[in-house]
């Protein structure tokens, strides 16, 4: 009877902990976010021109956006600087790169449609930015 608890007592712990962690990262973001300074978002990006997924990082502050491609990329993948984003949904079944934390961005831009994936609590940063842009 004892270790079925302890058990219970245990997992519940690590969950307590883990949304803990998580509110905080999301209040640190948020509060350098509107304190201007700069902050940087991990996405995933597929381009117009692109088959494939690619890592970066969009950076925010003082009310502009810039894009940084991921280290390892040859040649580098550059966002279009006109994105605008059109909708937002879940990954679906053909994105498997993608997790169920992710969000999806189907963006426009003069050279055709981007997708944008970014995680829960971050994606909507994201999409502020660009809507401002």
């Amino acid at each position: 009877m004892t270790a079925p608890l302890t058990t219970l007592v245990v997992f519940l712990g690590g969950m307590l902990t883990a949304a803990l962690h998580l509110n905080r990262q999301q209040r640190n973001t948020t509060a350098n976010l509107i304190a201007g300074r700069r902050i940087r978002v991990l996405c995933i990006v597929k381009g117009p021109h692109t088959s494939s997924w690619t890592r970066g990082y969009f950076v925010i502050e003082s009310g502009r956006w810039t894009w940084e491609p991921g280290a390892r990329q040859d040649p580098p993948f550059m966002l279009p600087s006109d994105v605008r984003p059109m909708r937002m949904r879940p990954p679906g079944q053909g994105e498997g790169r993608l997790n169920h934390r992710f969000l999806v961005m189907e963006c426009t831009s003069a050279e055709g449609a981007v997708l944008m994936a970014a995680l829960h609590g971050r994606v909507e940063h994201v999409f502020m930015a660009l809507t401002r842009g």
